[in-house]
């Protein structure tokens, strides 16, 4: 295909529309503001280099390193070559489908923007372009750009093949720019990780970007978001306002967050506006700046099936250095799991994995096996007699609200903080010792494999495991419905109340009595439901109590739910299948009741997971509070920059601060800054394992996951990137989404149909969702970004895929 429309794109399409399209198009699905236009694709110039025997001509200057005759002759083919006629065609249409406005031509080569080389300035650009001639003219030089003297020694000395990269173009509508420039939000002139550089004058951003024009400097502050200093060079002339200012700031760490780097962004201001002309990664950030990193491990094929089947759903993000204290009450217990399945893991390699820093994804070292495996289903058969749920609710759940009552840290001395820290910590790795040792009875699902496999064949038996654990009742959908009542409440409130949500305002409720009512019985939901985690359970990630954001979000997308979410659907779906399958052994003497006790008892060990691990983040909390006070009293002494530095201290670091002293404060603010730099590095590579695209058995038109709960939907995509878009999701949609949580799953309420890039069949999402009997396909590598919003999709959960219905070239679904 030779033309794509920006709104088609996404950082998938590095090879069709190179990296300012495929970024440009990753910007439009994130609802950001982009100038609409479209992309001739990098086959079509890689056509034209065929036809015109590009490659043939220039080897004689590339094999010498002659760069300026090899770009005289590029030169003068790029002129003076014959263009096939299709393209031609293509291209003008395309032009008049846009209203054949004034147009920016812009050169995207697939090697460039990339997080190693951005290849900044070596490409041309074309501004204010009128007219199809002069549209198709500078197409040509933009093709010609590829093999500029400058362009061929950056990738020269890159050890770049020259051969090896073609270059696409972008068209996009002229913005009228009252002011433009360039932002990035980590400071590579003085290596400030803290800190955001902002270069800003009026017109076209192009002058800035290429030198041609002086800009306003602004220097800003990340945390709190702030300008600290501006710099004006050129007096008296015009300015945009602070508050454009702040808002693209803003706008630009969203971004760093989303691409897991730090960002150079692009930019235009009209009006009130802010659109964004490109965001590629920061290349020239010191490697003085970033701390030596572990190589990552070679993962044997269990470690792989793990972290692709759930841990990704549970460590959407990287964790901060400050999370290695958390991880320190849960890695001794996963280990002890280890060893009851009859593995062994070395002490060594377990106390290296509690004292590692950073990593590119959380996996135990690799076990080996011992002769005690061979008990392994005597020890499982022995775990499903045990009334785990029982234990949970009579010992550990107490234990835990003893070890996390509420006190005030503030009369607490350095001392008894660190000993209320440790109270909790040692009280949890007791509780999750033997809480794991229940979630191994999970592993009786094998054994019942294999009476639905005689009751109903293979095939079969794949979709029906899923049914069997369907329509089960935990503390989440218990959360999701008082959520859901949440809502009503605010639907019948007034429409002071109704508005405020509605719009995402939710600070205006003060302003009405109705509103502070409202706000009371948001407080009481906090109080029981507040310490439900967002992206994990990471002491660096808040809390619905400590930022109630997503569940504002969840408020608002749940003021269209007509019905409370219910596990009927569910539970019907597991009577048949139970039905099914003692239907198919009935002629097996005693196996029927076998199955139905073994099912029985692995339903009840689920529940018990989901109840435990709602409890298990109230822990969590406690221990965020504990560390937030530690940085209130860290950053009052002096000794920290900032509170939110203290999650890139180490557990160790801590202790040793409040109990000896910190180093001097001009170290403590370059450790901080390396942290803050190294965790934009490590995040990067966390995310680009996690979600890279690419699932076997996908094709064009459709994507393979893991089937989690059965069913088959077809409706409109709703992409949501994080649960700051909460609100976006509509009543009947298709929720496609990275991955899932548990606080994402008032959503399903909502949703018609659940699709993820990441997550498997054991799932907390997978749960959900049988409980609710909405169809989903999780671990459907690439889903967020070859679906495209509105898009029309089939999810089939039983068979594990999601079909993609096609796109018009305007961007309409084109029904078959």
């Amino acid at each position: 295909m030779t033309i794509h429309r920006l709104n088609e794109l996404s950082r998938a399409h590095l090879s069709t529309a190179g990296g300012k399209g495929a970024n440009l198009g990753e910007l439009m699905r994130l609802g950001l503001s982009v100038p609409d236009g479209f992309v001739v694709s990098a086959e079509a110039y890689a056509e034209h280099a065929r036809a015109w025997e590009l490659a043939e001509r220039l080897a004689p200057h590339l094999a010498t390193q002659s760069w300026e005759a090899a770009a005289a002759a590029a030169a003068e083919l790029f002129e003076k070559g014959a263009l096939l006629p299709g393209l031609e065609h293509a291209v003008r249409e395309a032009y008049r489908a846009l209203g054949a406005p004034r147009v920016a031509v812009r050169s995207s080569a697939t090697a460039e923007d990339l997080a190693d080389a951005s290849f900044a300035g070596q490409h041309e650009t074309f501004l204010d372009i009128a007219g199809e001639d002069e549209l198709v003219s500078a197409l040509r030089r933009c093709w010609a750009s590829l093999w500029s003297p400058r362009a061929l020694g950056y990738r020269a000395a890159r050890g770049v093949d020259h051969l090896g990269v073609d270059i696409a173009v972008v068209v996009q509508r002229m913005v009228a720019a009252d002011f433009a420039g360039v932002l990035f939000t980590v400071d590579p002139v003085a290596q400030r990780a803290d800190r955001m550089l902002l270069e800003v004058a009026p017109g076209l951003g192009e002058a800035v970007v290429s030198g041609h024009t002086t800009g306003d400097v602004y220097r800003l502050r990340r945390e709190p978001l702030g300008i600290d200093e501006r710099e004006r060079r050129v007096p008296g002339r015009p300015a945009p306002s602070d508050s454009l200012v702040l808002r693209l700031s803003r706008l630009g760490l969203d971004l760093e967050a989303h691409f897991g780097c730090p960002q150079d962004v692009e930019f235009a201001f009209e009006g009130d506006a802010v659109y964004l002309l490109q965001s590629r990664p920061i290349t020239t950030l010191g490697a003085a700046e970033i701390e030596p990193l572990p190589p990552p491990p070679k993962l044997t094929r269990l470690q792989q099936r793990m972290l692709e089947a759930n841990d990704n759903d549970r460590f959407p993000i990287a964790p901060k250095p400050i999370d290695q204290w958390g991880f320190r009450m849960v890695i001794p217990a996963l280990v002890n799991a280890v060893r009851v399945l009859g593995l062994d893991i070395d002490e060594a390699d377990e106390r290296a994995v509690m004292d590692q820093v950073w990593r590119e994804f959380f996996v135990l070292p690799s076990p080996r096996p011992t002769f005690r495996i061979l008990g392994l289903p005597q020890r499982v058969a022995a775990g499903l007699r045990q009334d785990w749920l029982g234990w949970w609710e009579t010992e550990a759940f107490g234990r835990i609200r003893e070890a996390c009552a509420p006190v005030d840290l503030r009369a607490l001395d350095d001392a008894a903080l660190l000993r209320r820290a440790d109270h909790i910590e040692a009280t949890t790795r007791e509780i999750l010792v033997k809480r794991f040792e229940g979630i191994l009875t999970q592993l009786a699902a094998v054994a019942l494999r294999l009476p639905v496999t005689v009751a109903v064949g293979r095939k079969r038996a794949e979709a029906l495991m899923g049914d069997l654990v369907s329509g089960l009742h935990t503390r989440t959908s218990e959360v999701n419905l008082a959520l859901y009542h949440l809502a009503r409440k605010a639907t019948n409130a007034g429409p002071e109340v109704f508005l405020a949500i509605r719009e995402g305002h939710p600070e205006e409720l003060r302003a009405s009595e109705a509103g502070r009512a409202f706000l009371a019985e948001v407080e009481a939901f906090l109080e029981e439901h507040g310490h439900r985690e967002s992206t994990g359970l990471y002491l660096s990630a808040p809390t619905w109590r400590q930022d109630p954001a997503p569940m504002w979000g969840l408020l608002r997308g749940l003021l269209d739910a007509t019905e409370p979410p219910s596990e009927e659907a569910g539970y019907k779906r597991y009577e048949a299948a139970v039905e099914e399958v003692t239907r198919g052994i009935r002629f097996v003497p005693g196996l029927s009741g076998s199955f139905r006790g073994t099912l029985e008892r692995l339903r009840k060990t689920i529940v018990f997971r989901e109840r435990s691990h709602f409890d298990l983040a109230r822990v969590f909390s406690a221990m965020q509070a504990i560390v937030a006070e530690i940085a209130r009293r860290l950053h009052e002494r002096g000794h920290l920059p900032s509170p939110d530095d203290i999650f890139y201290l180490t557990e160790a670091e801590i202790r040793a601060w409040l109990r000896e002293g910190p180093p001097p404060f001009s170290e403590v603010k370059r450790l901080v800054q390396r942290r803050r730099a190294t965790y934009g590095v490590v995040n990067g590579k966390w995310q680009k394992r996690a979600f890279e695209v690419g699932a076997e058995g996908a094709s064009d038109s459709e994507l393979r996951g893991t089937g989690a709960s059965s069913g088959v939907v077809r409706g409109r995509a709703r992409i949501i990137r994080d649960e700051r878009e909460f609100g976006r999701l509509k009543p009947g949609e298709i929720l496609v989404c990275r991955y899932t949580n548990p606080a994402w799953t008032p959503l399903f309420t909502l949703a018609a149909g659940v699709v993820t890039d990441t997550g498997g069949a054991a799932s907390h999402a997978a749960i959900v969702a049988r409980e609710y009997g909405i169809p989903a396909v999780l671990g459907a590598a690439g889903a967020t970004a070859r679906i495209t919003e509105g898009q029309e999709i089939l999810v089939d959960g039983t068979e594990g895929r999601v079909l993609l219905l096609r796109l018009g070239v305007t961007g309409e679904v084109a029904y078959a």
